[in-house]
């Protein structure tokens, strides 16, 4: 059984999903920035640029994950620790999945700035 991609979406820490998607966008400016001077031979320096601006995007997007992934981990076991450890194992799992929701997508994000950062660059 899997669960729906919007429950995916939705389920995740929304103060991250807001860090991940203003970082996106910012990198999806950037290629696109990159995209219109692609062919003129003298804005090497520019496409440098571009280039760095994505690949900070996407660095603050992994960092943004790891720190959502400890986060809910953190909360899941405060929420264990203060039941005195007597909860029940699909509680433990749920607490654990939707701790993981978050640092997936980010690191989604972080595949896709990078393959941005890569493509277009001249030869």
């Amino acid at each position: 059984m899997r669960m729906p991609f919007t429950e995916f979406i939705t389920s995740g820490d929304l103060k991250f999903i807001i860090v991940f998607l203003i970082f996106t966008i910012l990198a999806i400016v950037h290629f696109f920035k990159k995209f219109q001077i692609r062919n003129q031979p003298e804005n090497q320096s520019q496409i440098a640029f571009h280039n760095s601006k994505i690949y900070n995007a996407s660095f603050w997007i992994l960092i943004s994950s790891v720190l959502s992934l400890l986060l809910g981990f953190m909360h899941s076991f405060y929420f264990i620790a203060k039941s005195g450890g007597g909860m029940a194992p699909n509680l433990i799992f749920n607490g654990v999945a939707y701790a993981l929701i978050t640092p997936v997508l980010g690191i989604c994000l972080f595949i896709i700035c990078r393959i941005l950062k890569g493509v277009l660059n001249s030869k």
